[in-house]
């Protein structure tokens, strides 16, 4: 059986319109934001919510890979920040970038190797010998819903982010 294919709506109301929607309105931002990542420049996204923050993250994404660059996603939204420790925090954060850059890698026993590091230090150990490792050409890394980490309980949980190579 085959599911009936929908009609095409032009209007979405949350989350990311796909890669070749139709109704997608290409905006000077999509051009300054591709050729500052082209040079690896590092960029904040600001607007309003609802605004096509994720959908330009996606058109972007696209691109960038299209010319051999890989690019992973953090959904802050995704990892949570009411009842997370900062050992599930970080770990969180590591498994999506371990799936989004599709890394081979047990991520338990490598987590476990590290215990006696902080969960900075994991975090920074992660990115250097694993990330870098695993993946010769450049690497972009997208930070959606950063605005969630407002509301994280504790300082500690927080990283930098000029204080690790992205």
């Amino acid at each position: 059986m085959f599911a009936a294919q929908r009609p095409f709506n032009p209007y979405q109301v949350g989350g990311s319109l796909p890669v070749h929607c139709p109704s997608y309105v290409q905006r000077q931002a999509d051009e300054t934001l591709y050729q500052a990542l082209l040079d690896y420049e590092f960029c904040y996204v600001f607007n309003a919510r609802q605004m096509g923050k994720s959908s330009l993250r996606v058109r972007t994404m696209q691109r960038l890979q299209s010319m051999g660059i890989r690019c992973g996603v953090v959904d802050m939204t995704a990892i949570g920040s009411h009842q997370v420790t900062p050992e599930q925090w970080y770990a969180s954060v590591i498994g999506c970038l371990a799936t989004s850059l599709q890394l081979e890698i047990n991520l338990r026993l490598w987590w476990r190797e590290r215990h006696h590091l902080s969960m900075t230090s994991r975090l920074q150990a992660f990115l250097e010998t694993v990330v870098l490792a695993q993946i010769p050409q450049g690497i972009i890394i997208f930070v959606d819903e950063i605005d969630s980490v407002l509301s994280l309980p504790l300082q500690s949980m927080i990283f930098r982010a000029d204080t690790c190579l992205l």
